[in-house]
């Protein structure tokens, strides 16, 4: 029983030793607590262990993510406003190949997306929109990848320092349980400063992390609303079934550098719409009210505008 008490009287003198060593560390002006003010940043990175070198890696990632969304989601970047321009210009002159031309030169979000919808113009109105439909998802996923990263390093930020702190902890009970302690109360605080130390750190990394991906992600939502509405106001006055059969796109394209001008690639003078060109395999006829050739079974003559009934 003696031997017991003795056990325990010297186990708690050697607490009660240690944490008044520590308490005389930190409140005694001395050299030690000169040093801890010159500690650097530097010197906290290297505190935390092996693991701050990750977390350091990430806190770099997540700055650059930051300020590619900064620079690259802006509406003048998914469209600008030259480009707006002269696609407005060549859509109500009827000049679609022209359209067609601008998005092919002139990549960006609204021509990606409007670009297969112009080339197909002489499918109807339903294959258009259909085709906007996908590409813009397609390209709205595109921009929405950035954001998402973001998001996976306000999710992985926190592990790496929970991590930094396990190692910590495991390095404070290993000192300890070397008994060492007494001696040097330092190796204590050292452990429990890298413990936390990642935490800390993780933490920093995390919520910018966190607060950009979701300020990023509704700022791309914005951006794809905006998109479609100009997309919207372009295409509105597109008169689908008067360009039932035509041709848009890099044939015509190949055409035109040939010496041939169909007249579905020039401009609408005087108010006319221009010439259907005929659809690969179409049977083409003499229109009964004009005899201007076209393509069989289109419900309006591009030529006299009359409506044409077939059998």
């Amino acid at each position: 029983m003696r031997n017991k008490l003795t056990t325990l009287f010297t186990t708690s003198h050697r607490w009660t030793a240690t944490i008044a060593l520590l308490i005389l560390g930190a409140a005694l002006p001395g050299s030690a607590h000169a040093a801890a003010q010159q500690e650097t940043l530097w010197d906290t990175i290297k505190a935390g262990g092996p693991m701050m070198i990750l977390t350091l890696m990430l806190s770099v990632v997540t700055v650059g993510l930051i300020l590619e969304c900064v620079f690259r989601l802006r509406v003048p970047k998914a469209a600008p406003k030259p480009i707006v321009d002269q696609l407005q210009k060549a859509v109500t002159d009827g000049n679609y190949q022209e359209a067609w031309r601008v998005c092919d030169k002139n990549p960006c979000f609204l021509t990606n997306v409007l670009k297969p919808a112009i080339q197909r113009v002489g499918r109807g109105k339903e294959v258009v929109h259909e085709i906007l439909a996908d590409h813009a998802l397609k390209e709205a996923m595109g921009w929405r990848a950035r954001c998402s990263y973001l998001s996976m390093i306000g999710v992985i930020a926190p592990m790496f320092g929970l991590m930094g702190t396990v190692v910590g902890m495991i390095h404070a009970f290993a000192a300890l349980a070397g008994g060492g302690i007494i001696a040097d109360p330092t190796k204590l605080a050292g452990a429990i400063s890298e413990a936390l130390v990642n935490t800390a750190a993780g933490l920093f990394v995390a919520v910018p992390g966190f607060m950009g991906f979701y300020f990023f992600r509704n700022k791309t939502q914005e951006i794809i609303v905006a998109v479609e509405d100009i997309i919207n106001v372009l295409l509105e006055d597109v008169p689908y079934e008067q360009l039932q059969g035509i041709k848009i796109g890099p044939q015509l394209e190949v055409e035109l550098a040939g010496g041939a001008a169909p007249a579905a690639a020039a401009p609408a003078a005087a108010g006319e719409m221009p010439k259907a060109a005929p659809a690969e395999g179409a049977v083409i006829v003499p229109c009964p009210n004009c005899n201007a050739q076209i393509p069989q079974g289109i419900p309006n003559c591009p030529n006299c505008k009359s409506t044409l009934e077939w059998a």
